[in-house]
């Protein structure tokens, strides 16, 4: 059995945003406080984490994390990568350094900025093409290409389960990777979709197009109000907030 727990849903500036007075920002609401995005995988005694921006050690640590056998990077982007410092305690509390895959042509970027971890015995980089599946332990991933504007990004695929955070839209290619979903955690920045980001309209009509079981939407800005958009919201679409779990 998969456990996926959601260590963060919110967007790169995460909610509250500074300095914002918005009815999100201020609301007292649980629901509506999000750290950056990243998911946490379980399944028997294989524990895989994905992304790690800038909150991802007080995520850990409130998720009750003490091992890891690989971490997932799905694009360079700051508020993805940029925790990567604290992913060190791994290789500490393990004895042996820690696999950190990532897409071929983020690879040599992230190594050159975090040269430290890489050029000694903490972090592992393993490159992969977009299209890779990768075992790690006992659990097969499938990576698969997004559209995130002026990058791409990896979508991921365990089994029925799918991940698609900071994506826009997908190639052909990559369509064959959305068919017969259980859970679908997908990128929804806003109500309307932006040049990089999908956005409830677009989501929409990926749910008719791709009929997955739910879809649940991460990523989420100060835009999104979780007591109001889950009102309008269709039977089996609904907003994650940080620390939801679920099993498939």
């Amino acid at each position: 059995m998969l456990t996926v727990t959601v260590l963060g849903c919110g967007s790169s500036l995460g909610v509250p945003v500074i300095g914002c007075d918005c009815k999100v920002c201020t609301s007292p609401s649980p629901y509506n406080k999000r750290t950056r995005s990243a998911i946490f995988i379980e399944q028997d005694d294989t524990k895989i984490l994905v992304d790690f921006g800038f909150e991802i050690r007080e995520q850990l640590v409130k998720a009750r994390v003490k091992n890891l056998d690989a971490a997932i990077l799905t694009h360079d982007h700051a508020d993805h990568v940029s925790g990567i410092d604290n992913l060190r305690a791994f290789p500490f509390l393990q004895n042996q350094p820690l696999d950190i895959y990532i897409e071929s042509a983020s690879k040599e970027i992230v190594e050159n900025k975090y040269k430290y971890l890489f050029r000694g015995s903490l972090l592992r980089a393993v490159p992969i093409d977009f299209y890779a599946k990768v075992q790690i332990k006992n659990v097969e991933v499938q990576f698969f290409r997004q559209t995130h504007a002026e990058i791409d990004s990896l979508g991921i695929r365990i089994s029925d389960f799918v991940y698609s955070s900071d994506v826009v839209d997908f190639p052909p290619k990559s369509q064959e990777y959305l068919d017969n979903i259980d859970t679908w955690i997908v990128d929804c920045v806003a109500y309307k979709t932006m040049s990089a980001h999908a956005g409830l309209d677009r989501i929409l009509l990926w749910n008719e197009k791709y009929k997955p079981r739910q879809i649940l939407l991460t990523n989420m800005r100060h835009d999104i109000d979780y007591e109001e958009i889950i009102k309008i919201l269709p039977k089996n679409i609904a907003p994650l907030y940080d620390g939801y779990q679920f099993k498939i």
